[in-house]
């Protein structure tokens, strides 16, 4: 009895699992049926977030071929950046003594009318570093995470994915490691590492649309500037003419001044210090074009003060324009003005900040250089940092308006305009 109803028991599962296929077979030939063009697929899948369409890999090769391709990426990331731009908050918020690695937590957060919202948070986790951790500024969607003593990473935040680069020479020198001897012959040898300061940039190639990292960096006692190019392409770092700098120096941001190189227009620039990398009065500009590869040294423009010290100088990328600004010190009257290129050499002054307004807000008493992170399109409000400061502070640029106020607290970590994109992608595709 047992036996027979143990076997009606296996024909019925048979049945149900024999009908449930032919039902599934019947949908799939239902929706095959259903042809939409691609042209109307890409238009969809053009506006859906990042996070979709990592989903949308696994449908066919078909559709995994389409989200990959260079035209995709790049149709996607000139949507992206016609909207509203977003902020990126990193921060290490574990470091694993055991596993010798640390967790960082990547936010992407939305710029509201009053305050930041998060919209996507991801976790990476990367070697232990005993060193400052380093946030470049972000490109096309990419952001490079380095400090002296780990290879950098270049990481897409969206999706997750990045590339671990190559040490360069002045990292090797930095770890003790032994330095390859076929490699290039050292312009400028270093003799004490630990005394040598550098600056690390990040930028896009404007005729070729590759992207290069430069490390630019003081060799101590010799003074000299050493510069070392890689292209994401080629993945090896190589030395770069540095003849033209004539002994101009970079200012060391881990002094005085937390001023890093900006990136814009097809170049990267650094403020000049003294051959000690200390802020210097008659500070100067040096350019370094990503596409030749060549630097000059230039005046800063004829609104800076002559003779301004580059503690009191603040570069940023706003939007797409290089920026500039300068901390005018004058008791109460304390004032920061901003300037961004238009043009060539053309400038425009876009607004300025009045500094006692903001230290409550800051959490400071005493004037330095802030950082305008994005100007929000709908709102007029400018967004600004105050660099190794947890607190965001807007500014409403509306006549009339009631100033500053809070815009984001207590995030722990660094900030940088950010927009979603699916850059390095293709790379990756490629390289597989």
């Amino acid at each position: 009895m047992k036996s027979m109803e143990k076997t009606q028991k296996l024909l019925t599962n048979k049945h149900v699992a024999l009908s449930a296929r032919k039902e599934i077979k019947r949908r799939r030939s239902e929706f095959e049926k259903i042809h939409i063009p691609n042209d109307i697929v890409e238009e969809i899948m053009v506006m859906l977030p990042v996070k979709s369409l990592m989903r949308f890999l696994a449908v066919s090769k078909h559709w995994r071929s389409f989200i990959m391709s260079k035209d995709f990426e790049e149709r996607y990331m000139a949507l992206e950046q016609s909207k509203e731009c977003k902020l990126l908050l990193v921060s290490n918020y574990f470091k694993d003594k055991v596993a010798q690695e640390t967790n960082f937590s990547l936010k992407t957060v939305a710029l509201e009318p009053t305050s930041a919202s998060v919209v996507d948070e991801k976790a990476l986790k990367f070697e232990k570093t005993e060193w400052k951790l380093y946030i470049s500024e972000s490109c096309d969607g990419l952001v490079c995470l380095y400090a002296i003593n780990i290879a950098v990473k270049v990481v897409n935040p969206a999706t997750k994915m990045y590339i671990e680069l190559p040490l360069s020479r002045i990292q090797q020198i930095c770890m003790n490691k032994q330095v390859d001897p076929d490699s290039v012959q050292d312009p400028n040898h270093v003799k004490y590492p630990r005394n040598s300061f550098s600056q690390f940039g990040f930028g896009k190639d404007s005729v070729t649309g590759r992207y290069k990292l430069v490390w630019l960096y003081n060799t101590y006692p010799f003074f000299t500037t050493t510069c070392e190019v890689l292209d994401l392409e080629e993945k090896t770092w190589r030395f770069v003419n540095t003849d033209t700098l004539d002994r101009h120096n970079i200012l060391n941001h881990n002094l005085y001044s937390d001023q890093g190189p900006v990136f814009a227009d097809g170049s990267i620039y650094w403020l000049t210090g003294d051959e000690d990398g200390y802020p210097k009065s008659d500070t100067k500009l040096i350019v370094f074009d990503i596409h030749t590869e060549m630097f000059q040294v230039v005046e800063t423009p004829t609104f800076i003060t002559s003779d301004c010290y580059g503690e009191s100088i603040g570069l940023c990328n706003l939007h797409g324009h290089l920026c500039i600004s300068e901390l005018m010190v004058d008791n109460y009257l304390d004032t920061q003005e901003f300037w961004w290129r238009v043009k060539d050499n053309t400038w425009e002054k876009i607004f300025s900040v009045h500094l006692p307004s903001t230290y409550t807000l800051f959490g400071i008493d005493f004037p330095h250089p802030l950082t305008p992170l994005a100007i929000c399109r709908d709102t007029n409000k400018v967004i600004l940092a105050l660099r190794g400061n947890d607190n965001l502070v807007a500014l409403d640029l509306n006549p009339h308006s009631s100033g500053y106020h809070l815009y984001l607290s207590c995030y722990n970590g660094l900030a940088v305009p950010y927009v979603p994109s699916l850059s390095l992608f293709y790379s990756i595709e490629k390289e597989t």
